[in-house]
């Protein structure tokens, strides 16, 4: 169904045109050429499919031939047609010229039968036409196959791919102009011939399209209509650029519902070249394109469906997790308060005796004073006795240090009542969990935070761990100290008890507390070399009540909290990978904002529970 009116245009190269066009048939559009230099300039932009040379003496015999072999093998063109007439006045034979030269044909020019010559070229060139017209109509077939097959490979837009198939479907058949049918609308399908331009479709009534719209969607496989009815759509026929003896409607089905529907409008001289074997290649794309398009429908409900169900999985888990913490995190919450309401009786107690306890040092010291005074009246008056009183009250402090005894007991005083009162905030804070009190932030050294807490564990070192501190001096953050130290603590008695139930070999074993200041955040590392945590158990260091350790020697609850804490505190505390480089086994890393934006609520599911005050019974050892 390819256009037949094929351009029957002819390039010859010829000295003589006069003698030669007494063999031409009529109506063929010739381009002469008396020059080879000429004709190989033309055919290097336009190869055409027939080439005629004509030859009448021993020049134009060599040209032709060179022109013959230029065309064979430099422009590597074998479609082409090639043809030689010989003039009765050169003597060379056609069999001799076929074996120089790889033409079609070659044609002895008779003048005595020129009509018999006439015919004989055309019939070449009408059988250059069918052939031309046969291979058109296959590339066609070919092109509106691979546009049904793009359905399938491509993943673009579905209109993009229709509009495609549909100008490969109108050159098919050739067809002059075509139209998208959708429930929705009519739209022009694009083409390189003159078409309908889109501001003419819109001038087009609604009547009109409304008929366009319900006989393209009615359709349930393709139809071609041999003596169509145009008066109603007379509209759109009369702004058609050519004349309408027929159309073609193409419905893509999907499930029995017409998704679109192709129109493509067939003049009077396409319609001649219809066949049924064009007509059965259409209707088998129309059912391959049916297939592919259910296919794809239904594998894109298949992925919207199983993504839906990803998402309901997702969300179901995240639900129970939150169930199951929050139902974890109550019991701790009511644990939590005995325990605090247990330990701030005797708490009370004990704080309310340093007040006295205060009072009766001031008075010891005051009793020291008086005595020195005594002693230094004693001397005065009785020299002899006072001398062997006075050596023997030296004799005492000496023994007794009582200098030293004076000094520290104030400092004993005042460290006791300082780990007292940080048992208290302890307490308070974690009270605080209950009562859903906000975070309390204040600008703090971060090196003297950290040095503080480091030197509160070191009582609990064994004389074979060395701390090794590398901190970075006068590092100041907007935080909470509380929070800071209590995972400090945490991990650094982690590490001690790490060294204490491993099974590594080695000499030197070590804890390093590293502080590093970044442009907006601070690093707080704590590593040891103590044998590192198990490969399977890494991912779940920070999971609730996990631990390896037997029953009743740990809860599993320390480095969930301070996960937690971390979080409060808008950083994140993570255990770093495993470097083979290094001589330390296990490093986790607390990353702080310098600043926190805001007070942030104490609220949510455990991010503080009653490790706060027993962190040395909860571990992250594996």
């Amino acid at each position: 169904m390819v256009n037949s009116n094929l351009p029957q245009m002819a390039m010859i190269y010829t000295n003589a045109p006069s003698e030669l066009a007494e063999f031409l048939p009529e109506g063929l559009d010739t381009h002469c050429y008396s020059s080879a230099k000429k004709l190989k300039k033309a055919l290097r932009s336009n190869t055409p499919d027939k080439l005629f040379f004509h030859i009448n003496d021993a020049q134009s015999e060599s040209d032709s031939i060179e022109i013959v072999h230029y065309v064979r093998t430099s422009l590597a063109s074998h479609s082409s047609t090639l043809v030689i007439c010989v003039s009765d006045a050169v003597s060379t034979t056609p069999s001799e010229i076929m074996n120089k030269a790889d033409v079609d044909d070659v044609i002895r020019l008779n003048k005595e039968d020129a009509t018999f010559v006439q015919r004989k070229i055309a019939r070449i060139i009408k059988r250059i036409i069918i052939s031309k017209k046969h291979l058109m109509e296959k590339d066609a077939q070919v092109n509106m196959l691979t546009s049904v097959n793009r359905f399938s490979h491509q993943r673009q837009n579905i209109q993009a791919l229709i509009a495609s198939y549909a100008e490969a479907l109108l050159q098919f058949c050739g067809g002059h102009s075509g139209l998208v049918v959708t429930p929705a609308k009519v739209t022009c399908v694009p083409t390189s011939q003159p078409s309908i331009s889109p501001s003419e479709l819109e001038a087009v009534d609604d009547d009109t399209k409304r008929y366009i719209i319900n006989l393209a969607l009615q359709c349930k496989a393709p139809v071609v209509n041999l003596s169509p009815e145009l008066a109603p759509m007379r509209a759109l026929i009369d702004i058609l650029p050519n004349p309408v003896a027929s159309y073609f409607v193409f419905p893509l089905i999907v499930y029995n519902n017409n998704l679109t529907s192709i129109i493509c409008f067939i003049s009077e001289e396409a319609l001649d070249s219809v066949s049924t074997t064009q007509l059965n290649v259409m209707r088998d794309a129309s059912l391959q394109l049916k297939i592919i398009l259910e296919r794809r429908f239904a594998e894109s409900r298949m992925a919207t469906h199983y993504q839906r169900l990803k998402e309901t999985l997702a969300e179901l888990k995240v639900t129970q997790d939150h169930l199951i913490h929050a139902e974890k995190m109550a019991s701790v919450g009511h644990m939590a308060a005995g325990i605090a309401h247990e330990i701030n009786n005797p708490l009370a107690f004990v704080i309310s005796n340093f007040d006295p306890l205060d009072h009766y040092v001031e008075t010891l010291i005051s009793m020291v004073d008086l005595h020195e005074q005594l002693i230094q009246s004693i001397n005065e008056i009785e020299q002899p006795v006072s001398q062997k009183l006075t050596q023997s009250i030296q004799s005492f402090k000496q023994t007794s240090d009582i200098d030293f005894v004076t000094e520290d007991i104030k400092a004993l005083v005042h460290d006791s009542k300082e780990g007292l009162l940080r048992v208290r905030d302890i307490i308070s804070d974690l009270g605080s969990y209950s009562r859903k009190e906000s975070l309390e932030n204040q600008l703090l050294n971060l090196s003297e935070v950290t040095k503080e807490t480091v030197r509160m564990l070191k009582y609990e070192l064994s004389d074979d761990v060395e701390v090794q501190l590398a901190i970075d001096s006068d590092i100041r953050i907007t935080s909470h100290k509380g929070f800071i130290q209590q995972i400090i603590a945490n991990l650094v008695k982690n590490a001690i008890q790490a060294h204490a139930t491993s099974e590594k070999q080695t000499q030197h074993r070590v804890i390093k507390v590293s502080v590093e200041e970044k442009s907006e955040f601070v690093l707080i590392n704590v590593s040891d070399n103590a044998g590192g945590i198990a490969e399977k158990s890494r991912k779940h260091v920070f999971d609730p009540f996990f631990t390896t350790k037997d029953v009743g020697e740990g809860t599993g609850m320390g480095l969930s909290v301070c996960f937690n804490l971390a979080k409060k505190m808008q950083g994140t505390l993570a255990l770093a990978p495993v470097d083979e480089s290094s001589e330390l086994d296990t490093t986790f890393t607390l990353k702080l904002p310098k600043q926190v934006g805001g007070n942030d609520p104490l609220t949510g599911i455990l991010d503080f529970s009653f490790q706060c005050c027993t962190v040395h019974l909860l571990h992250r050892r594996i």
